[in-house]
């Protein structure tokens, strides 16, 4: 009886012509190339992008700028006209008014020059394709500001109108760095100015926590006088408090926003996902040394302070 031969799977194989062969290997090849290629091509297309700013403010058009020249240096990036938003793929809401106007928008929102509490009350997650970068910043770069310029604090108040998460995070920062905190809610405005006299008799400064309710281009100049008054140094919020008489802030300028801004874009034009929420990363720092002289304050400078503080959120 003839024994039948047995072939392994790699026998079959090796006596598969050699033209064959080739032919095989050179349909795989063409077809990774075209794949490539076509992969490419989908790729070249630019991201189509919205500046949306419906509030005219001179701080609102400085950051437009900056962001249009920080974005002119990535080419797989293009900013649509001016009203062009049903074209775009991704929209950069300016300011407060843009952010609310796109609540709920079928395209990805990236809101900015926005504080984190603006969002919150505008409703920041009724979009699960939003996200942003706050125009305020961190409390713990807001803590670490307080122990360089003022290291002999013991006690930190606050006004609020009602908790929010910055205050939460003021408390939390508080007891870690071994302050006492002095919370005073100003139930309705004409309570502003005894809450504000309290307030001040029990802290060593005043920090100022974003509250539109309570810090008003109406009220920010009694409440500047009366801590002026009372001698308790006020940490501000921005370099237009530290310019009215604020003792000092940290604070990011529309320049170092907006070159963030150009990075999440350029991240999303190559990965179709926004980043989650976040804080300034590049900052500088304000102080006021007339302040600090007429309060009888030693206090680093500006840059000592910057240096000092370092460091990402």
């Amino acid at each position: 009886m003839t024994a039948v031969p047995t072939f392994s799977p790699l026998s079959y194989t090796n006596i598969l012509p050699r033209k064959s062969e080739h032919r095989i290997a050179l349909i795989r090849w063409l077809v990774l190339v075209c794949s490539v290629l076509s992969f490419q091509t989908l790729q070249a297309a630019p991201l189509k992008v919205s500046l949306a700013l419906s509030e005219e403010r001179e701080v609102y058009r400085a950051f437009e700028s900056a962001l249009r020249d920080s974005l002119d240096a990535h080419q797989e990036i293009q900013i649509l006209p001016s009203g062009n938003v049903a074209q775009a793929e991704l929209i950069v809401a300016i300011g407060a008014q843009a952010a609310n106007d796109f609540r709920g928008s079928s395209i990805p929102v990236l809101n900015v020059m926005v504080s984190r509490a603006g969002l919150e009350k505008i409703g920041r997650d009724s979009n699960s394709g939003s996200s942003g970068i706050y125009m305020d910043q961190p409390m713990a770069r807001r803590f670490s500001l307080l122990r360089a310029a003022l290291p002999q604090t013991k006690s930190v108040g606050v006004l609020i109108s009602n908790e929010s998460p910055q205050l939460a995070a003021a408390k939390q920062l508080s007891s870690a760095s071994g302050y006492r905190l002095h919370i005073q809610t100003v139930a309705t405005p004409d309570h502003l100015a005894s809450s504000l006299s309290a307030l001040l008799a029990d802290s060593d400064v005043l920090l100022v926590l974003p509250d539109a309710e309570i810090y008003r281009s109406d009220t920010i100049r009694n409440i500047l006088l009366e801590s002026y008054r009372q001698q308790v140094p006020m940490i501000g919020l921005s370099q237009n408090y530290v310019r009215a008489g604020a003792l000092c802030a940290v604070y990011s300028t529309p320049l170092q926003i907006a070159e963030q801004t150009a990075r999440v874009v350029a991240q999303f034009a190559k990965t179709g996902k926004l980043p989650d929420y976040q804080y300034p990363h590049e900052f500088e720092v304000s102080v006021n040394t007339q302040v600090a002289r007429s309060l009888g304050l030693t206090i680093k400078s500006a840059e000592q302070l910057r240096i000092e503080i370092g460091g990402n959120p």
